[in-house]
């Protein structure tokens, strides 16, 4: 047995969206027990990835939310109330059918869930081990009941009620009591549905989930249409659904609910859908041919400028097609842009985990979710991101007795904002604990064998505090779930490296602690610097640079081996001699053309600084993993240009110094 490729590919996107907002709205139901708004989202949820799975034929996949879809259907009548345990129980019972769904993706049907867990959902939808919740109405029609159309239930035996169609047309409630292997009938509702008025065009909630259990849910075990289903009630009153041949003049639902919605009228303009899926592969090659035409572009408008003078109808059109390929190179650059929503979506749930785990109150912030970066960034960083709010959890947040002893307040606050900065988006982590030592961070790393002693001593605070990020540190002595492998701050790093963004700590003892990550809007196109070096030229990313200087050789101070520049009043940073590292012969200040390129990490001393330009980045496979180059890219002139890595070489260069010492 096969499934249909194409029905799983449209399903699987939904699929996954609705276990994102499944999950989100479960949690936010923790918060508003009584939010009917958000039971209904979730059993909706539950209810749609139940009918897509019984056309894929997934039988696992649609009685495991088929059981969710019981309890949510007992939360939202309000027959059970909404504990921690209930929520617990769904949440878990979100991560299989996210198991579920991967194992679709790899064209396997899915495995069962686990039986302990199906059990325990079971048992919470039957109201086993829940406390006791104000007694829901025990009957709901479609139409309101009236002392005229309701006869007086009978008083013994066994009562079956269910719905049917009549000569009419019309739908009414009618209700069987069986006693002794007889049967006596009565029209509970003969009016129809609506109560006795004319039928109207427009599809309840109520009929819509009719019709969708009459489509999709077929396939799950003891799933009844609802028109096709009796419910037997005893006298001690328990109502069970008993499946039964649906009654011979009874139209199926589906025949009979779909004139009510192509017949509804037209309220205004019909409404066009205005979203499309795409392939991320197909996405990826618009953006590559993009990025050459944009290459095509410079080299085409500096072959322009030696004849430009000569050819005024030339030069119009020139710069008519570099406002073409920059309007088109920004619309393809925005079909890659996705709110940061979908990386921060995930994160309650950590919150909620690991705070509940650790004994610890968070109240969680989240800001700037709709703010837009590359979808580069959002698939790269989910797994980074849930790193820094562990860290922060585990390390910096104190428990609640030790932030009460220290006059904070009990639930700590940890936020997690998105911030729009010109041609970059800055991502925080913050929160409101212990802060970092950057003394116990030189400790614990010479314990490790990280650095030496000697090092140590010559670490500035800002350096002792990136020792956080290297392979294998950890504060803990001990290893828990969340920490002390050491194997989750320099993820962070690695990853942020790769995405050309770049980090920052703020500390503060006692009060909290910031890491920041900045990245590039957009990762298709880099606008980049270049520069000569005697003879070679090489660019550097725009983004890292701060602002272009004179060297003057009188402000070059030796300190303890290394080389820094008095850039401006209290502004001392490490200077870096690209001669040295590349050429392995330093630059003669005062004795050969120099310039100085500050960023904020240092300065670096050039031969000259050439030009700005839009490039379009490729990697370089063919070099060891340690190396100076972000990648290469061609120039106005055709040239192959290598795009140096700022941070790598500034530190290579401390590094350098430290060891000639």
């Amino acid at each position: 047995m096969t499934m249909d490729p194409d029905i799983l590919q449209d399903y699987l996107p939904e699929a996954r969206e609705l276990l994102e907002r499944a999950q989100e709205d479960t949690l936010r139901l923790e918060a508003n027990p009584q939010d009917d708004a958000l039971l209904a989202s979730v059993f909706r949820a539950f209810h749609t990835l139940k009918g897509g799975a019984g056309f894929l034929e997934a039988d696992a996949l649609v009685d495991w939310t088929h059981h969710l879809e019981d309890l949510l259907d007992q939360l939202r009548c309000h027959a059970l109330p909404v504990t921690p345990v209930t929520i617990d129980t769904i949440l878990r019972g979100l991560d299989v059918i996210g198991g579920m769904l991967r194992e679709l993706a790899q064209g396997n049907y899915p495995r069962p869930g686990p039986a302990d867990l199906g059990q325990r959902i079971r048992d919470l939808a039957t109201g086993k081990d829940v406390p006791a919740a104000p007694a829901a109405p025990a009957n709901v029609t479609h139409g309101p009941l009236t002392d005229s159309n309701v006869s007086e239930a009978p008083q013994g035996g066994t009562l079956q009620a269910w719905q049917r169609g009549t000569a009419d047309g019309s739908r009414g409630v009618y209700v069987e009591r069986a006693k002794d292997g007889q049967g006596e009938t009565m029209d509970l509702a003969s009016s129809p549905a609506t109560g006795g008025e004319a039928a109207s065009d427009l599809i309840t909630d109520a009929e819509f989930e009719q019709v969708l259990d009459a489509l999709y849910g077929g396939k799950a075990p003891g799933v009844v249409p609802p028109a096709e289903a009796r419910k037997e009630v005893s006298s001690g009153g328990d109502t069970t659904v008993r499946a039964e041949p649906a009654p011979a003049e009874a139209a199926p639902v589906s025949e009979r609910s779909a004139p009510a919605v192509t017949e509804r009228p037209n309220p205004g303009p019909e409404a066009t859908e205005t979203t499309l899926r795409v392939e991320s592969t197909r996405l990826d090659a618009v953006m590559n041919q993009v990025g050459e035409l944009v290459l095509l572009r410079n080299r085409f408008l500096s072959a322009m400028q030696a004849i430009a003078g000569d050819h005024e109808d030339l030069a119009r059109i020139a710069r008519e097609m570099d406002l073409t390929v920059n309007d088109m190179q920004n619309t393809v650059m925005r079909l890659r842009m996705q709110p940061c929503k979908r990386l921060f979506q995930q994160l309650p749930r950590v919150v909620r985990d690991v705070s509940r785990q650790l004994g610890k109150r968070v109240n969680l912030q989240v800001v700037g979710e709709d703010v837009e970066i590359d979808k580069k960034v959002v698939d790269a960083l989910s797994a980074p991101l849930v790193h820094l709010v562990r860290n922060s959890l585990d390390h910096g947040i104190e428990l609640p007795a030790d932030r009460a002893m220290l006059g904070k307040a009990e639930t700590a606050t940890l936020r997690i904002a998105a911030i729009h900065l010109g041609d970059k988006v800055r991502i925080e982590v913050s929160d409101d604990g212990r802060g970092i030592d950057a003394q116990k961070i030189q400790q614990k790393a010479m314990e490790k064998g990280l650095i030496s002693p000697e090092d140590a001593a010559r670490l500035t605070e800002s350096e002792a505090l990136e020792l956080i990020f290297r392979p294998g540190f950890s504060t803990n002595d001990t290893v828990t779930e969340y920490s002390g492998r050491g194997v989750g701050m320099d993820v962070v790093k690695k990853t942020t490296q790769g995405l050309r963004g770049r980090l920052d700590v703020q500390t503060a003892l006692g009060s909290g602690t910031t890491i920041a990550m900045e990245f590039p809007l957009t990762l298709a196109v880099l606008p980049v610097l270049y520069l000569r070096l005697r003879r070679d030229v090489y660019a550097v990313p725009i983004s890292s640079v701060s602002s272009l200087l004179d060297v003057d050789p009188s402000r070059l101070h030796q300190v303890q081996g290394r080389a820094l520049y008095r850039a401006g009043p209290g502004q001392i940073v490490p200077l870096v001699d690209l001669g040295a590292i590349l050429h392995h012969r330093p630059m003669q200040l005062g004795m050969e053309p120099t310039d100085g390129i500050l960023t904020e990490r240092g300065l670096i001393v050039v031969s000259e600084v050439l030009g700005n330009e839009d490039s379009v980045v490729k990697p370089i496979d063919f070099l060891s993993e340690s190396h100076w180059y972000q990648g290469a890219t061609l120039s106005g002139k055709g040239e192959v240009v290598l795009i140096l890595d700022i941070e790598t070489l500034i530190r290579n260069q401390v590094e350098l110094q430290r060891g000639a010492a």
